[in-house]
């Protein structure tokens, strides 16, 4: 039985201080991007922003919709300005493609309905100062990993009955890299009644690694033969620049696979690189 339920968002350990920053992004400029890497936490934030005023706030997973249609979630501007002076309102949009194109229409929208805008998307260097190119004066606002700290408080709210021992806890922050989606995944492969020490959590990452990473998993089978072999070269060591062509690396950044940094390519998770690891030795192949 699952120690946790993956929906609840109402633990945001280590996150006061990005959700402040996104209010104060909304309330000027009024255009906000929230960045960070799989797993930081974003949707959840969306989520926690949408909760405190449900009423004032239209949240849309930009997963199941095209930019163009998301207008159909919006409420008529035009309508309530008649019925009241000055009306407040967030938008939130969740998991934004990496097109310049869609973050522009969602500016546009922005300014259309005079409205707040916070729009979510993975971190990439090159993306991000594109769209500051793009949209001068943006806000733009980072989920960073949890500290090890951060991480045990977290387990300790969001799982009150899971236990371990301090090397225990020092492992799963230093799996997980303190992402909570990651650290979420890993508790849900966990029993009850069990203290957990690092070996028997290695044995369960090795037996469900799929189940744990299963974000890094779909994005892995949505990849070409030959984007799988350039991680497959990754997983061993980094590739200096001028080794590749730049195309096919920025697909993979902005899927937020791997990162650019001091001219070299390198995988943008230890997660990912035990990942692939495992499903080499134990398939042969990624």
């Amino acid at each position: 039985m699952p120690i946790i339920p993956l929906n609840r968002t109402e633990v945001f350990i280590g996150r006061a201080r990005e959700l402040r920053r996104i209010r104060e992004g909304l309330n000027n400029p009024g255009f906000v991007i929230v960045t960070g890497r799989m797993g930081s936490g974003k949707t959840a934030i969306f989520r926690k922003l949408h909760e405190e005023n449900p009423s004032r706030t239209t949240l849309i997973d930009m997963r199941c919709t095209d930019i163009r249609e998301a207008h159909e979630g919006i409420p008529d501007f035009r309508r309530i300005m008649v019925m009241a002076r000055t009306v407040d309102w967030n938008i939130l949009m969740d998991s934004m493609p990496p097109a310049v194109s869609a973050f522009r229409e969602a500016f546009k929208m922005n300014h259309m309905y005079d409205m707040r805008c916070a729009v979510s998307m993975r971190y990439s260097r090159r993306f991000l100062q594109e769209l500051e190119e793009e949209i001068p004066g943006v806000a733009v606002v980072s989920l960073p990993p949890l500290t090890e700290r951060e991480t045990e408080d977290y387990i300790q709210r969001k799982a009150p009955t899971f236990r371990a021992t301090a090397a225990g806890m020092k492992y799963i922050h230093r799996f997980t890299e303190g992402l909570p989606l990651f650290i979420d995944s890993f508790l849900n492969v966990l029993s009850d009644g069990i203290i957990y020490g690092p070996l028997l959590l290695e044995e369960n990452f090795r037996a469900k690694f799929q189940q744990i990473a299963f974000p890094w998993m779909a994005e892995l089978s949505q990849l070409s033969r030959g984007e799988k072999r350039i991680l497959e070269d990754l997983t061993d060591a980094p590739i200096p620049q001028r080794d590749v062509e730049a195309e096919e690396l920025e697909k993979l950044e902005l899927r937020g696979l791997v990162e650019l940094s001091g001219g070299e390519w390198s995988l943008t998770s230890e997660l990912l690189r035990r990942v692939l690891t495992e499903l080499r030795k134990q398939f042969g192949c990624i």
